[in-house]
């Protein structure tokens, strides 16, 4: 072999294979470049990865998440298969020892009457010293949460010039998995944001700036002004693992949407790549769990969705919160 090969020209081939396939796979290089740290390169560019080197640089950390350890060993396995198929010799995790994904989460779906009770909520916030423009913020802010389906994250970082109000469509740019995208949005959320722009006419770089000097929303921040929305609406908070929590409000826009599509006969094969790709997910995995969902949440339609597209519904419980 020549000796110009290194592991880490042989991952700079890996990741260019990858973004020809399409993925933008930051997040994975990340876990192989902490795999690769400490490995040393022979001079004669005779690679091998050992079982020894694969076991002892995939070892769980501590407080590591099982999750967490999961994806970063299955970045480091398609790496290594890559390590194969170039022709060095390389040990992989086999799968029957692979951490198992945690699964214990319950997802809470607001009801279209809960929705509304949320939004009233909003639209009587109160004034505050603390952010004299938070009154305005909020109706529009779960506006949006409930009618695009946007994570707590990308909706804290919107820009005023990520809004294009004439083609109704936010630019959501560097989010979970690295996906830039583009998000239609409703009349009703169009509305809301003409409202905003009328109500506060001196927005600058974000669309909803926090109640600190040139900053933003922070996620606790967040999570407490929905805390309080739920208080308004008389919604029960029913416990730290039970919630409902701020990322419900995805779960629920899924969920509606999917049984929306059940309920109109669409063609679920053509219409989940598109969902998949509206919520920024890296695959159709995710977006197949909230099918699931969307089943167990409607028991009505269940036998509708098994006998037409029982093929597409995972085999497995409902995910956490981190789709």
């Amino acid at each position: 072999m020549s000796g110009n090969v290194t592991a880490w020209s042989l991952l700079d081939e890996f990741i260019a294979e990858r973004h020809a396939l399409g993925y933008i796979y930051k997040t994975d290089e990340g876990a192989v470049r902490r795999f690769l740290r400490d490995f040393p390169d022979p001079g004669d560019g005779d690679l091998e990865f050992t079982k020894e080197y694969v076991l002892a640089h995939t070892q769980r950390k501590m407080n590591q998440k099982s999750n967490t350890v999961l994806r970063d060993i299955c970045a480091v396995n398609a790496y290594l298969d890559f390590v194969r198929r170039k022709g060095f010799p390389a040990y992989k995790i086999p799968p029957k020892s692979l951490p198992k994904e945690v699964r214990n989460f319950r997802a809470y779906i607001f009801t279209e009457d809960e929705i509304e009770r949320m939004l009233a909520a909003a639209d009587k916030v109160p004034y505050t010293n603390q952010n004299p423009i938070r009154q305005f913020q909020l109706p529009v802010m779960f506006r949006i949460l409930f009618n695009c389906g946007l994570r707590i994250s990308e909706l804290i970082r919107l820009r005023v010039c990520d809004v294009d109000l004439e083609n109704k469509v936010f630019t959501i740019l560097e989010t979970k998995f690295h996906k830039n995208r583009l998000v239609p949005f409703s009349d009703v959320v169009a509305d809301a944001l003409k409202e905003y722009f009328r109500q506060v006419p001196t927005l600058d770089t974000w669309l909803f700036p926090g109640p600190k000097a040139a900053g933003v929303y922070s996620p606790s921040g967040m999570n407490n002004h929905f805390r309080m929305l739920l208080r308004i609406a008389g919604i029960p908070y029913q416990g730290k693992e039970k919630g409902p929590r701020p990322h419900a409000i995805r779960h629920t826009f899924a969920v509606h949407c999917l049984n929306n599509w059940v309920l109109s006969g669409e063609d679920l094969t053509a219409s989940l790549p598109v969902l998949s790709r509206y919520l920024g997910h890296n695959g159709l995995r995710g977006t197949q769990k909230y099918l699931q969902l969307t089943a167990q949440m409607y028991p009505d339609i269940l036998q509708k969705v098994e006998s037409r597209f029982g093929e597409l519904i995972p085999f497995m419980e409902v995910p956490d919160e981190t789709l």
